[in-house]
């Protein structure tokens, strides 16, 4: 397998143990934004030290002076030896645009790393961007090529992302019902013609239904190898995924057995 200068994974401090036999860097998923803004911490003390914090945004909107929630959260890395904050904002605002920035340049001052979903690239020129494998069109070579090219191989990373996805024909929004392992199984088990795509570096079948023709697009192991072979070829060195999605094959993505 190829090798990168970082390989983190999202990892809740219930699981936290299981990772240790990998060599995977953590992102300890156990923080939020709270009212005032502040950061609140969901678990109790855990041995981790290293990788990286990560937070969500929960019901909470981050409005008011920021700058307790930055105090916080550069005490809360260097008490735990965290390389910095790993923001898994689900939407977009402007104000949440500067509430980031903010945190970004906070952290940037302490020799800490902020890395951000990518519709947050411009919150910082150090912050690191996620971009996600997950495509339903074009394809991932020229998706991850022209983030390089914009982000560079220090700031990009690749958010090593399942598919699971099903879409009923014809999808003009290119947006499909989300599968869980348990749906994408029960259509496995109708034992369809599995094809490869080699622009989106997945498998994909189609099925007929009583609304009509499906196109389910989703990933195993193998795909997400490939995903990761392609992202190495292309010079990007940092790879983030959520132990939840690659448990069942982590072994093969990192080379090493646990």
């Amino acid at each position: 397998m190829p090798s990168f200068a970082s390989f983190h994974c999202i990892v809740s401090p219930a699981d936290l143990p299981q990772l240790r036999s990998y060599p995977l860097i953590p992102v300890l998923y156990a923080y939020q934004v709270g009212a005032g803004p502040k950061l609140l911490r969901s678990c109790g003390p855990t041995t981790l030290r290293g990788g990286l914090l990560g937070a969500g945004l929960g019901d909470a909107s981050p409005a008011g002076d920021p700058s307790q929630f930055c105090r916080q959260a550069v005490l809360e890395c260097q008490s735990r030896g965290a390389a910095g904050i790993f923001a898994d904002w689900d939407r977009f605002s402007r104000s949440l645009f500067q509430f980031t920035r903010t945190l970004g340049h906070s952290l940037e001052r302490a020799g800490l790393i902020l890395t951000v979903p990518e519709a947050y690239a411009g919150v910082t020129e150090k912050a690191r961007v996620l971009i996600s494998s997950a495509l339903s069109g074009g394809t991932l070579e020229v998706r991850l090529s022209e983030a390089l090219e914009r982000h560079g191989p220090d700031r990009t990373v690749l958010a090593l992302q399942r598919m699971r996805e099903d879409f009923r024909l014809p999808s003009p929004s290119g947006r499909g019902k989300l599968l869980s392992r348990e749906e994408l199984s029960a259509l496995c088990a109708r034992r369809p013609a599995v094809y490869w795509s080699s622009e989106l570096c997945a498998r994909y079948f189609t099925y007929r239904a009583g609304d009509g023709v499906h196109f389910v697009l989703f990933d195993d192991g193998a795909s997400l190898q490939k995903k990761l072979e392609l992202a190495h070829r292309l010079g990007i060195r940092h790879v983030c995924a959520a132990w939840s999605e690659i448990s069942d094959c982590v072994g093969a993505l990192t080379g090493q057995r646990g």
